[in-house]
């Protein structure tokens, strides 16, 4: 082949030639505009193209100039980047350059030459090696793990105070990256399993992230947080994928807010903040089981007079049923396989009593006051909330849940109605179901306000604002009801409850999202939902069909009222601390 020509094979089999012969040169450039001629294996004509230095092609190369002079520069040891890029500049700080009696240094037209072409790496620290190599770095070191072989001499350059100093500032920037990164991650699983505001969660991490000067970006999904730290200078990721569940404790919801907010203002050193969020998460529940199911059997003795219009009687069936269905929850915890089928069980069991004592009780209350927690009214609210914040995988998961619920809440409950007839083939008589008076919702709505507070693992000195809130929001709708329909009425209460609590956040800077939530859980119309699935078991296609479609219509209304109260606030958002409310 003449001077000036060499062939790089295809992998299609063709003969690419490069020709820098024909080629003017370019003044003080070691570079020439080549020709590339193609050589089809079939032997069909040649054909040749300029190749053109466009405008990307010169940002790439500055890029790339500057990401192997970012790593190959010893002296630079800042605390940004990866670890990666750390290591890279430890690994070209053990390896001295060569001296005068060594290899010649390459000159720039070598990098012309076919024999000085780098292969294709597998890795970018191969990369690194093989950019090191030609700027005429030598070294016989092939892994991390090489340094005793290399300190063991007492005349190496690597035992000079300065090499040594540099080795701990790279050594203390890795700590601190990695530090960094695990309380990142930390928070993130902290504010998933806690209830953090599902919506606002990527937003308040990159707050939290752009407080620490990481780069990183985060995804949310139901059970899934993907968490991604980037490093620009060696254009890398480090990608976590942590199962979280979602649940409530509004306790250390609250804690881990005010450790996030002292760490983005500087009032507490990062190394403390991770080391109380680790204890946090150790702690033990701040219920016990007794408790739990305690606070079941009270929550629905109050809820049937107050939410269902149902009489003394109904409560305390109400209030057995309950019980035993906290109870067959907590064994739901234990038996893995029982889990996935807790909620038709429990629904099969309530129906089959209540249906026993149709003589006595009103059925329609005791059924849906004895399942209040299970009913899918917060779930269906939050997947809405979700869709309208424009996270559309979280918000459709989560509504198909919930409607999935319904329909098992409704199967369960006609099923087990089904099997007592079976069993006694009498004619149910006509219910005679009678209400409390009004008077009493004055007593029993600070009672189910306690009840939803301890459901939701709030400590007793949050009581206080939740209680207040609960009964601005359930007065606001008692009256509005009576006078406007039922979405109008629900979007004027939670407006009026987020409005309430998102001032006390802005005025005791304290976590108002604590009360919204359970104020709003007294608002949630999950029993539409399972009454209309139970109406369309029973034929009667009318309702059945209306009332789910009234669930979703009351579900959005809620929302409504609770972004428009957030607005209102907080028009422009929060620039620092995250922001933890609907």
């Amino acid at each position: 082949m003449p001077d000036g020509y060499f062939d790089i094979e295809h992998p299609s089999g063709a003969s690419v030639t490069f020709n820098f012969a024909d080629s003017p040169p370019i003044i003080d450039s070691p570079l020439t505009t080549p020709t590339i001629e193609l050589s089809p294996p079939s032997g069909e004509q040649k054909y040749g193209a300029k190749l053109k230095r466009s405008k990307t092609l010169r940002r790439k190369r500055k890029e790339a100039k500057n990401l192997v002079k970012s790593v190959s520069d010893i002296h630079s040891s800042n605390a940004g980047g990866s670890i990666l890029s750390q290591l890279l500049k430890l690994q070209n700080l053990t390896r001295p350059r060569s001296n005068n009696n060594g290899p010649r240094e390459k000159e720039k037209n070598d990098y012309l030459r076919p024999s000085s072409r780098v292969q294709s790496t597998s890795s970018l620290a191969s990369l690194i090696q093989s950019s090191s190599n030609m700027l005429g770095f030598q070294s016989t070191r092939t892994s991390f793990s090489d340094d005793s072989a290399m300190t063991s001499g007492i005349n190496t350059p690597l035992t000079s105070p300065l090499i040594l100093e540099e080795r701990l500032n790279i050594t203390a920037n890795i700590a601190d990256i990695l530090l960094k990164q695990d309380y990142l991650t930390l928070l993130s699983r902290a504010m998933v399993i806690y209830g953090s505001p599902s919506h606002r969660l990527e937003q308040n991490m990159y707050l939290n992230s752009q407080a620490l000067r990481v780069e990183s970006s985060y995804a949310f999904l139901p059970g899934v947080a993907l968490i991604t730290f980037g490093d620009k200078n060696t254009h890398t990721s480090d990608t976590h994928i942590i199962k979280a569940d979602r649940d409530y404790d509004m306790y250390r919801l609250e804690r881990v807010y005010e450790i996030s907010r002292c760490v983005i203002h500087g009032e507490i050193d990062l190394e403390d903040a991770f080391d109380k969020l680790e204890m946090l998460i150790d702690e033990p529940p701040i219920y016990s089981w007794w408790v739990r199911i305690l606070n079941y059997a009270v929550c629905s003795f109050v809820v049937c007079p107050l939410m269902f219009n149902g009489n003394w009687v109904d409560a305390v069936v109400s209030a057995v049923l309950s019980a035993c269905i906290c109870a067959l929850g907590l064994l739901s915890t234990k038996l893995f396989n029982y889990a996935n089928v807790f909620e038709i069980s429990a629904a099969v069991v309530t129906a089959f009593v209540a249906t026993a004592f149709h003589n006595h009780i009103c059925y329609m209350p005791v059924v849906m006051s004895s399942v209040v927690l299970l009913l899918p009214g917060l779930s269906l609210t939050t997947s809405i909330i979700e869709l309208a914040a424009k996270s559309l995988i979280s918000g459709v998961v989560r509504l198909v849940y919930a409607l999935v619920i319904s329909f098992m809440l409704g199967f369960g409950l006609s099923f087990g109605s089904n099997i007592w007839k079976v069993i006694d083939s009498s004619k149910i008589g006509t219910e005679n179901c009678t209400t409390v008076s009004p008077y009493w919702y004055f007593i029993l709505c600070p009672i189910n306000a306690i009840t939803y507070s301890i459901y939701l693992n709030a400590a007793p000195r949050q009581w206080p604002f939740m209680i207040i809130l609960s009964g601005v929001g359930f007065t606001v709708s008692y009256f509005t009801s009576k006078v406007l329909d039922p979405t109008t009425s629900s979007a004027i209460s939670t407006f009026a409850i987020a409005v309430i609590g998102n001032l006390y956040s802005r005025i005791t800077h304290r976590l108002g999202y604590v009360a919204v939530l359970g104020a709003t859980i007294m608002l949630v119309p999950g029993s539409l939902g399972v009454r209309g699935i139970l109406a369309a078991l029973s034929d009667d296609s009318q309702q059945g069909t209306g009332l789910p479609f009234q669930m979703i219509v009351i579900a959005m209304s809620l929302a409504v009222g609770l972004f428009i109260g957030s607005l209102i606030v907080y028009p422009m958002g929060k620039k620092r601390t995250s922001m933890m409310m609907f």
